[in-house]
């Protein structure tokens, strides 16, 4: 492959003695101090399982009042099609509208009184309905969320409105340009796949919707082979135990096997879809393939796109000044993907220069003394985002539900701190290219040729 001179100047740098590229170009991250290792390595993270199948995860925090219950259905897309995509996270959604034993008027007023929060997603592959609350108002508010999923009464008129509400949000989201490009680059990636259905569906499908499909996809949805159970606080195990024996233990356990989904069919072929529109600046998108979290390229490859994400920021907002915003993110799905993106008034040059920092990951090994410093700052910020309980939750449930169980998150650290320069190099190699281009502006502004280049 013919290395730019750009390219050719940072190879330069990077072999001096006296200094390294990569530490210039990532400072910031340089500047950080090796992580401690993670808060949830201990031993006061545990599971059962009940006698109908349920799983529960529990990690005990003696020294913190607040209590974060999150409670996880899975399949996600492969649970819905094309006709009813949405079903799920506006199910979810309707029944926090009351309950048959707490009407909606009485549960509002029961959830200001307790402080409580309760909110749901859905998502490629699980759905989820969450709480968080304080210690002294647990019990209550564990009462309030079991009954808004074993008995809501959704109601039409309730129907009418969250439809209404989730109807606006879609429509929003296509007249904005950062969600156009969103939307269309995974549905590139994404076309014969069951992640084509996005789970919050589309104006047309969630407007078709009634009360009697969401009852009906609510009954399906209750049995303990699609559940799992994550509790984060300051709350004694047994009390976990009995709490979701007695609300949950009459559950049927159904037979909803937990299959991971398939490769992307159109993942080894790049695209590129351009909606022209006269815009002040072009809107670029590309995602692609990557490691899903419980592939053993999935550390390294994280490292890597933490590389890219500051190489980005250094040579095109920096450097250039070709953007106010240049980013690349690997996203964590049982069929994974990353993406990078930017927004900018001359396309062509810029993703050239995105290009040419991909081939300088590619084609030059980083020294070992500047990666650690990298994972350094890498694994300060990553545990950062950990301190919450609702946090340490998601993640917990990720590595459960996606990651080959939950003890793996417990080994991340190490996992992490094991990555080599070769490992990076490679892992670039790997996964950064067929990318599934998706743009905003005007056609004489794009090189088609360029963008389905790699």
């Amino acid at each position: 492959m013919k290395i730019n001179p750009g390219i050719q100047e940072k190879i330069r740098l990077l072999r001096r003695a006296t200094g390294s590229l990569i530490i210039a170009a990532l400072c910031s991250l340089a500047a950080f101090p090796q992580a401690a290792a993670p808060s949830l390595a201990n031993d006061s993270t545990t599971d059962f399982i009940t006698a109908n199948g349920l799983k529960t995860i529990h990690r005990h925090i003696p020294g913190n009042d607040v209590v974060a219950v999150q409670i996880y259905f899975r399949g996600g897309s492969r649970n819905i099609n094309e006709k009813n995509a949405g079903i799920e996270t506006t199910m979810l959604e309707v029944i926090q509208q009351g309950t048959k034993n707490f009407p909606k008027s009485q549960l509002n007023r029961e959830l200001s009184r307790l402080g409580t929060v309760i909110d749901s997603t859905g998502s490629y592959d699980f759905s989820v309905i969450a709480m968080r609350c304080v210690r002294r108002n647990f019990d209550r508010s564990w009462q309030l969320l079991t009954d808004i999923i074993l008995n809501p009464l959704i109601d039409e008129k309730e129907v009418a409105l969250v439809k209404d509400q989730i109807v606006s949000g879609l429509r929003q989201q296509d007249d904005t340009p950062e969600g156009q490009v969103q939307v269309l680059s995974n549905k590139l990636l994404y076309t014969s796949h069951p992640y084509y259905n996005s789970p919050e569906g589309t104006v047309e499908s969630v407007s078709r919707l009634t009360a009697t499909d969401l009852k009906a996809h609510h009954a399906s949805m209750l049995a303990t082979s699609r559940m799992l159970v994550v509790v984060v606080g300051n709350v004694p195990p047994e009390d976990i135990k009995r709490k979701v024996e007695m609300s949950f233990g009459s559950m049927p356990k159904g037979d909803y096997k937990n299959v991971a989904p398939p490769d992307f069919a159109h993942g080894k072929t790049p695209e590129f879809r351009l909606v022209e529109k006269a815009v002040k600046t072009n809107y670029i998108r590309g995602t692609f393939a990557a490691p899903p979290l419980d592939h053993p390229d999935y550390p390294a490859f994280s490292i890597a796109i933490n590389i890219l994400q500051q190489l980005f920021f250094q040579e095109v907002r920096v450097k250039r000044n070709l953007t106010y915003g240049a980013d690349a993110t690997l996203l964590t799905h049982g069929a994974n993907s990353a993406f990078i993106s930017v927004t900018t008034p001359k396309p062509n040059e810029t993703i050239s220069v995105m290009f040419d920092q991909m081939e300088f990951l590619q084609n030059q090994v980083i020294l070992r003394e500047p990666l650690k410093s990298i994972v350094g700052g890498f694994l300060t910020h990553y545990y950062t985002k950990l301190e919450t309980n609702d946090a340490q939750a998601v993640k917990l449930a990720e590595y459960e539900l996606l990651g080959g169980g939950w003890r793996k998150l417990l080994t991340w650290f190490d996992e992490v701190e094991k990555v080599t320069p070769e490992d990076i190099q490679r892992v670039s190699r790997t996964y950064l290219k067929n990318f599934h281009f998706a743009a905003i502006g005007s056609a004489s502004e794009f090189d088609r040729a360029l963008f389905t280049s790699r």
